[in-house]
């Protein structure tokens, strides 16, 4: 729509910070939100796994610590996802020019989280 193009783009980190609150978001609260669809235990072997490929962080070294998920990672995994499924989106196949920039700015619409590890410095 038209008024879309001129709203300010938000930021995948900003908008899970506003949802969650915090930089560590606990893995049932990720499942719930994200992969309902999923049991609690099947969730976390997937992750475990790597078929969710988000790391598991752990303030506390005990067996029976809680497990976060980094929000940044989060962000930058929802925003492959999109850039994934908008890449695949029907309209590549076609050959106008209007569906190939619609292809694209679907693409484009994701934001980038810049997920480079912080220097010795920052």
């Amino acid at each position: 729509p038209a008024w879309l193009d001129d709203a300010e783009p938000v930021s995948t980190v900003a908008l899970l910070y506003r949802e969650f609150g915090d930089v560590l978001i606990p893995i049932e609260a990720v499942r719930q939100r994200y992969f309902r669809n999923r049991k609690a235990e099947r969730f976390r072997r997937a992750l475990r796994e790597g078929e969710i490929p988000l790391p598991v962080v752990k303030l506390d070294s005990s067996y029976k610590g809680q497990g976060f998920i980094c929000l940044y990672q989060l962000a930058a995994y929802i925003e492959h996802q999109a850039r994934q499924a908008a890449a695949r989106h029907e309209v590549m196949i076609t050959t106008s020019d209007s569906d190939r920039r619609l292809r694209d700015r679907l693409i484009d619409a994701v934001p980038l989280t810049d997920s480079r590890p912080a220097t010795a410095g920052e």
